[in-house]
């Protein structure tokens, strides 16, 4: 088996959902996070579409990071307004871009506890700095679902 250096991005994905589904479900800590596997229906075919993600918790809430707003999840997220966190309820997520969510941002950094050059900015920046940046990443809180939202069969195109 390769390392997950050598590995492309979806065999990352895969190596990194399989290795979260058998180490069981850590419990979330405030100030920290805990690895979960996250669904999105795609785009265009509606079809569900899952993840590796980081849940940060801040303030007793749970929020999802990405350091860039094309990434396809994101897209997804935005456009669907809910996701799956595996072994979880249905949940909604808002997009945050206030001053919470560079908060979010750096509480996440810290967390981490190494350097990350996934960021558009230094892994140790000061919340002043992660808010310059707040239109080209993104953070979601995640929010009990408050309606049911449908499940698209449509078409076989990737999303």
């Amino acid at each position: 088996m390769s390392s997950p250096a050598e590995m492309t991005p979806h065999e990352r994905n895969e190596f990194m959902m399989a290795k979260i589904r058998s180490d069981g479900v850590a419990p979330y800590q405030e100030g920290g996070y805990v690895l979960r596997v996250l669904s999105v229906p795609g785009r265009v075919s509606g079809l569900p579409r899952s993840w590796p993600i980081a849940v940060v918790q801040v303030g007793r809430l749970h929020h999802l990071c990405a350091p860039n707003r094309r990434r396809q999840w994101v897209r997804n997220l935005l456009a669907a307004g809910w996701c799956e966190v595996e072994g979880e309820d249905r949940r909604d997520v808002t997009l945050l871009e206030d001053d919470g969510a560079a908060e979010v941002v750096s509480t996440y950094l810290r967390a981490l506890g190494r350097p990350s050059t996934m960021w558009p900015f230094p892994s140790d920046a000061p919340v002043s700095e992660i808010r310059k940046h707040l239109s080209d990443i993104a953070v979601f809180r995640l929010g009990p679902a408050t309606a049911l939202h449908p499940v698209s069969t449509r078409g076989q195109a990737s999303g």
